[in-house]
């Protein structure tokens, strides 16, 4: 399959590319708020193609420091150890289980280089994505919360360097 891993900086972003991102985070349903912005709040986004249709989003964003509140992971003291998080992660239903989330997170993981990293997923809806944190040195931290969005149970992951 041929396949396009596009970094996109935030100062080079479109309004194609938000237009992109956007639509995707409405398929995905389980981001709130203005989608047409969202990827501007990126330090950059992936956005992968085939035969220039795009079929995958994910970004490096700022991190939600609500995450690491009691009432969530429960984990207060690490959250100043953080200052990003990748999210956004989605690919069309039509692509998935052809490794494509994978490649887009290390994709944003190499673009991203060196440095702290969070994740928050469901945990029991959303085992291929706890997977693929895992294989990329992502450790489930602290208590599990439900989503203030959907009804699952979110988790943290958080990866140290």
């Amino acid at each position: 399959m041929n396949l396009r891993y596009e970094i996109i900086y935030r100062k080079g972003l479109t309004n194609v590319h938000r237009t992109i991102f956007a639509d995707f985070l409405k398929l995905q349903g389980k981001v709130r708020g203005n989608l047409l912005i969202k990827a501007d709040r990126c330090k950059f986004v992936c956005i992968v193609t085939h035969i220039d249709l795009p079929i995958a989003i994910g970004g490096i964003k700022p991190k939600t420091t609500e995450d690491f509140d009691h009432e969530n992971a429960d984990l207060g003291d690490l959250e100043s150890s953080f200052d990003w998080e990748i999210g956004y992660i989605y690919t069309d239903p039509n692509y998935t289980r052809k490794g494509i989330a994978s490649n887009l997170v290390q994709t944003l993981l190499n673009e991203f280089g060196d440095g702290n990293l969070m994740a928050s997923t469901e945990i029991k809806d959303n085992p291929g994505m706890v997977r693929i944190l895992e294989k990329n040195g992502f450790k489930n931290y602290g208590k599990l919360w439900k989503s203030g969005i959907h009804s699952n149970n979110l988790g943290l992951f958080l990866r140290f360097k």
